[in-house]
Protein backbone atom coordinates (compact mmCIF):
# COMPACT_ATOMS: atom_id res chain seq x y z
CA UNK A 1 0.00 0.00 0.00
CA UNK A 2 1.27 3.43 -1.14
CA UNK A 3 -0.63 5.51 0.80
CA UNK A 4 -0.10 9.32 1.36
CA UNK A 5 0.75 9.57 5.09
CA UNK A 6 1.37 13.29 4.51
CA UNK A 7 -2.32 14.25 4.05
CA UNK A 8 -4.09 16.86 6.30
CA UNK A 9 -6.63 19.03 6.88
CA UNK A 10 -6.42 21.77 5.34
CA UNK A 11 -9.16 24.43 4.02
CA UNK A 12 -12.86 24.96 4.06
CA UNK A 13 -14.69 26.25 1.10
CA UNK A 14 -18.53 27.29 0.51
CA UNK A 15 -19.93 27.59 -2.85
CA UNK A 16 -23.11 29.95 -2.39
CA UNK A 17 -25.91 30.89 -4.30
CA UNK A 18 -26.13 34.27 -2.58
CA UNK A 19 -22.31 35.37 -2.21
CA UNK A 20 -23.42 38.82 -0.39
CA UNK A 21 -26.15 37.18 1.82
CA UNK A 22 -23.56 34.57 3.07
CA UNK A 23 -20.82 37.47 3.86
CA UNK A 24 -23.22 38.99 5.97
CA UNK A 25 -24.57 36.17 8.15
CA UNK A 26 -20.99 34.80 8.57
CA UNK A 27 -19.81 37.57 9.84
CA UNK A 28 -22.47 38.01 11.90
CA UNK A 29 -22.53 34.65 13.33
CA UNK A 30 -19.27 34.00 13.44
CA UNK A 31 -17.91 37.12 14.12
CA UNK A 32 -15.50 37.43 10.70
CA UNK A 33 -13.99 40.03 8.73
CA UNK A 34 -14.41 39.18 4.99
CA UNK A 35 -11.71 40.13 2.62
CA UNK A 36 -12.33 40.75 -0.88
CA UNK A 37 -10.10 39.52 -3.93
CA UNK A 38 -10.90 39.87 -7.36
CA UNK A 39 -9.82 36.86 -9.14
CA UNK A 40 -10.40 35.96 -13.15
CA UNK A 41 -13.54 33.23 -12.13
CA UNK A 42 -14.98 36.00 -9.75
CA UNK A 43 -14.72 37.51 -6.27
CA UNK A 44 -13.44 35.00 -3.96
CA UNK A 45 -14.26 35.90 0.13
CA UNK A 46 -12.38 35.03 2.41
CA UNK A 47 -13.39 35.05 6.15
CA UNK A 48 -10.30 36.11 8.70
CA UNK A 49 -9.88 35.75 12.15
CA UNK A 50 -7.80 38.44 13.07
CA UNK A 51 -5.13 37.74 10.81
CA UNK A 52 -5.88 33.38 10.68
CA UNK A 53 -7.47 32.77 7.45
CA UNK A 54 -10.87 30.83 8.32
CA UNK A 55 -12.83 29.98 4.97
CA UNK A 56 -13.48 31.09 1.56
CA UNK A 57 -16.87 31.74 -0.43
CA UNK A 58 -17.50 31.98 -3.56
CA UNK A 59 -20.56 32.28 -6.03
CA UNK A 60 -21.66 28.90 -7.46
CA UNK A 61 -20.27 28.26 -10.84
CA UNK A 62 -22.37 28.39 -13.54
CA UNK A 63 -22.54 24.87 -14.21
CA UNK A 64 -23.49 24.05 -10.98
CA UNK A 65 -26.91 26.13 -11.10
CA UNK A 66 -29.67 24.41 -8.92
CA UNK A 67 -27.08 22.73 -6.67
CA UNK A 68 -27.53 24.00 -3.31
CA UNK A 69 -24.92 26.26 -1.58
CA UNK A 70 -22.79 23.93 0.16
CA UNK A 71 -19.33 24.00 2.35
CA UNK A 72 -16.43 21.77 1.18
CA UNK A 73 -13.49 20.51 3.13
CA UNK A 74 -10.03 20.23 1.71
CA UNK A 75 -7.18 17.93 3.04
CA UNK A 76 -3.25 18.64 1.62
CA UNK A 77 -1.66 16.81 -0.39
CA UNK A 78 1.64 16.77 -1.41
CA UNK A 79 1.26 15.09 -4.95
CA UNK A 80 -2.34 15.89 -6.16
CA UNK A 81 -1.92 14.23 -9.49
CA UNK A 82 -0.87 10.52 -8.04
CA UNK A 83 -3.79 10.64 -5.01
CA UNK A 84 -6.52 11.57 -8.09
CA UNK A 85 -5.26 8.59 -10.16
CA UNK A 86 -5.31 6.53 -6.70
CA UNK A 87 -9.16 7.24 -5.53
CA UNK A 88 -10.60 5.02 -7.61
CA UNK A 89 -8.18 2.32 -6.83
CA UNK A 90 -9.97 2.55 -3.45
CA UNK A 91 -13.50 2.77 -4.10
CA UNK A 92 -13.76 6.12 -4.92
CA UNK A 93 -14.42 8.25 -7.61
CA UNK A 94 -13.51 11.75 -8.71
CA UNK A 95 -15.89 14.76 -9.40
CA UNK A 96 -13.51 17.29 -10.47
CA UNK A 97 -10.22 16.64 -12.35
CA UNK A 98 -7.15 18.83 -10.98
CA UNK A 99 -6.88 22.29 -11.87
CA UNK A 100 -5.40 25.94 -10.71
CA UNK A 101 -6.86 27.96 -8.72
CA UNK A 102 -5.64 31.50 -8.14
CA UNK A 103 -2.24 31.66 -6.70
CA UNK A 104 -1.09 28.69 -7.75
CA UNK A 105 -1.97 26.10 -5.58
CA UNK A 106 -4.27 23.14 -7.24
CA UNK A 107 -7.48 21.19 -6.34
CA UNK A 108 -9.56 18.26 -7.23
CA UNK A 109 -12.86 17.18 -5.47
CA UNK A 110 -13.27 13.62 -5.72
CA UNK A 111 -15.39 11.73 -3.12
CA UNK A 112 -15.32 8.56 -1.40
CA UNK A 113 -16.41 4.73 -1.26
CA UNK A 114 -19.74 5.95 0.65
CA UNK A 115 -19.95 8.88 -1.86
CA UNK A 116 -19.06 11.68 0.61
CA UNK A 117 -17.62 14.28 -1.04
CA UNK A 118 -14.52 16.06 0.28
CA UNK A 119 -11.66 18.28 -1.95
CA UNK A 120 -8.11 17.74 -2.39
CA UNK A 121 -5.03 20.52 -2.71
CA UNK A 122 -1.56 21.16 -3.27
CA UNK A 123 1.23 23.51 -4.16
CA UNK A 124 4.24 25.11 -3.00
CA UNK A 125 2.64 27.05 -0.14
CA UNK A 126 2.11 24.96 3.06
CA UNK A 127 -0.91 25.83 4.69
CA UNK A 128 -1.22 26.82 8.16
CA UNK A 129 -2.77 23.77 10.70
CA UNK A 130 -6.48 24.79 10.31
CA UNK A 131 -7.93 23.40 13.60
CA UNK A 132 -8.71 26.16 16.13
CA UNK A 133 -10.49 26.31 19.22
CA UNK A 134 -10.37 30.53 18.63
CA UNK A 135 -13.94 32.10 18.13
CA UNK A 136 -14.70 31.89 14.81
CA UNK A 137 -12.00 29.16 13.12
CA UNK A 138 -12.25 25.66 12.34
CA UNK A 139 -12.17 23.54 15.11
CA UNK A 140 -13.01 20.27 13.34
CA UNK A 141 -13.95 17.75 10.30
CA UNK A 142 -16.35 14.72 10.47
CA UNK A 143 -17.58 12.40 8.23
CA UNK A 144 -21.50 11.00 8.64
CA UNK A 145 -21.43 7.67 7.05
CA UNK A 146 -23.97 5.05 6.32
CA UNK A 147 -20.66 2.38 6.23
CA UNK A 148 -18.79 3.34 8.51
CA UNK A 149 -16.06 0.37 7.82
CA UNK A 150 -15.93 0.82 3.82
CA UNK A 151 -14.72 4.52 4.62
CA UNK A 152 -12.32 3.14 7.47
CA UNK A 153 -10.76 0.78 4.62
CA UNK A 154 -10.65 3.70 1.65
CA UNK A 155 -9.01 6.44 4.16
CA UNK A 156 -6.67 4.01 5.19
CA UNK A 157 -5.70 2.59 1.73
CA UNK A 158 -5.82 6.21 0.30
CA UNK A 159 -4.02 8.75 3.02
CA UNK A 160 -2.75 5.60 5.66
CA UNK A 161 -4.71 7.19 8.33
CA UNK A 162 -5.64 4.76 11.14
CA UNK A 163 -9.25 5.11 12.66
CA UNK A 164 -9.63 4.54 16.61
CA UNK A 165 -13.12 3.84 17.51
CA UNK A 166 -14.74 4.55 21.15
CA UNK A 167 -17.71 5.73 23.01
CA UNK A 168 -18.56 9.00 23.12
CA UNK A 169 -21.30 10.26 25.42
CA UNK A 170 -22.95 6.65 24.75
CA UNK A 171 -22.44 7.09 20.91
CA UNK A 172 -19.70 5.17 18.88
CA UNK A 173 -17.16 7.32 17.43
CA UNK A 174 -14.16 7.46 15.57
CA UNK A 175 -10.82 9.53 15.16
CA UNK A 176 -9.21 9.32 12.09
CA UNK A 177 -5.17 9.87 12.68
CA UNK A 178 -1.59 9.23 11.86
CA UNK A 179 0.95 9.13 14.51
CA UNK A 180 0.37 11.49 17.14
CA UNK A 181 -2.33 13.74 14.70
CA UNK A 182 -5.69 13.84 14.92
CA UNK A 183 -7.23 14.89 11.32
CA UNK A 184 -10.66 14.57 11.92
CA UNK A 185 -13.55 12.15 12.96
CA UNK A 186 -16.19 9.67 12.12
CA UNK A 187 -19.60 9.03 13.32
CA UNK A 188 -22.66 6.62 11.65
CA UNK A 189 -25.34 8.67 10.06
CA UNK A 190 -28.15 8.43 12.69
CA UNK A 191 -31.15 6.14 11.36
CA UNK A 192 -33.64 8.99 12.08
CA UNK A 193 -32.42 10.98 9.11
CA UNK A 194 -33.31 8.93 6.14
CA UNK A 195 -31.88 8.22 2.69
CA UNK A 196 -32.76 11.36 1.71
CA UNK A 197 -29.44 13.01 4.00
CA UNK A 198 -26.07 11.75 2.21
CA UNK A 199 -22.98 10.29 3.66
CA UNK A 200 -20.70 13.93 3.96
CA UNK A 201 -17.77 15.46 5.45
CA UNK A 202 -18.69 18.78 7.57
CA UNK A 203 -17.15 21.26 9.45
CA UNK A 204 -17.23 22.44 13.08
CA UNK A 205 -16.62 26.23 13.77
CA UNK A 206 -15.29 27.12 17.01
CA UNK A 207 -18.20 29.82 18.92
CA UNK A 208 -17.88 30.75 22.32
CA UNK A 209 -21.40 30.51 23.14
CA UNK A 210 -23.77 27.72 21.30
CA UNK A 211 -26.91 28.89 22.25
CA UNK A 212 -26.72 32.42 21.63
CA UNK A 213 -24.90 31.49 18.16
CA UNK A 214 -27.82 29.46 17.39
CA UNK A 215 -30.51 32.11 18.34
CA UNK A 216 -28.45 34.21 15.76
CA UNK A 217 -28.68 31.86 12.91
CA UNK A 218 -32.71 31.76 13.62
CA UNK A 219 -32.36 36.04 13.73
CA UNK A 220 -30.60 35.95 10.47
CA UNK A 221 -32.78 33.60 8.69
CA UNK A 222 -30.88 30.16 9.01
CA UNK A 223 -32.37 27.05 10.19
CA UNK A 224 -31.57 25.11 13.32
CA UNK A 225 -31.38 21.26 12.17
CA UNK A 226 -30.08 20.22 15.76
CA UNK A 227 -30.46 22.09 18.90
CA UNK A 228 -27.93 23.03 21.48
CA UNK A 229 -26.66 19.44 22.55
CA UNK A 230 -24.07 18.61 25.47
CA UNK A 231 -20.87 16.41 24.56
CA UNK A 232 -17.87 15.67 26.32
CA UNK A 233 -16.20 17.89 24.38
CA UNK A 234 -18.74 20.66 24.90
CA UNK A 235 -22.73 21.59 23.54
CA UNK A 236 -22.68 21.44 19.61
CA UNK A 237 -25.52 22.00 17.05
CA UNK A 238 -26.24 21.38 13.67
CA UNK A 239 -27.59 24.28 11.56
CA UNK A 240 -28.05 25.80 7.87
CA UNK A 241 -27.34 29.43 6.78
CA UNK A 242 -30.27 31.00 4.60
CA UNK A 243 -28.92 29.55 1.25
CA UNK A 244 -28.89 25.53 2.78
CA UNK A 245 -25.36 25.38 3.57
CA UNK A 246 -25.23 22.57 6.65
CA UNK A 247 -22.47 23.34 9.12
CA UNK A 248 -22.11 22.70 12.60
CA UNK A 249 -20.77 25.44 15.84
CA UNK A 250 -18.71 23.75 18.83
CA UNK A 251 -18.81 25.53 21.84
CA UNK A 252 -15.64 23.58 23.60
CA UNK A 253 -15.33 23.44 27.05
CA UNK A 254 -11.51 24.60 27.28
CA UNK A 255 -11.59 27.24 24.91
CA UNK A 256 -7.80 28.85 23.79
CA UNK A 257 -6.45 30.72 20.92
Amino acid sequence: MNAVADARPCWVDLSTTDPAGAEAFYRDVLGWDVHRHETPVGVYLIGMVGDREVAGMMAQAPDAAGAPSAWTVYFWVDDLDDVVRRVAAAGGSVLAAPFEIPGGDRVSVVADSTDAVFGLMSGTSQPDPIYSMAAGAVGWFELMTRDTAAAVRFYDELFGWQAETGDADGVEYSVFSVGDAQLGGMIATPDELGEDVPDSWSIYFTVADCSASVERVRDLGGQVLKATTPTPMGPFAVVADPQGAVFQLMEFTEQSE
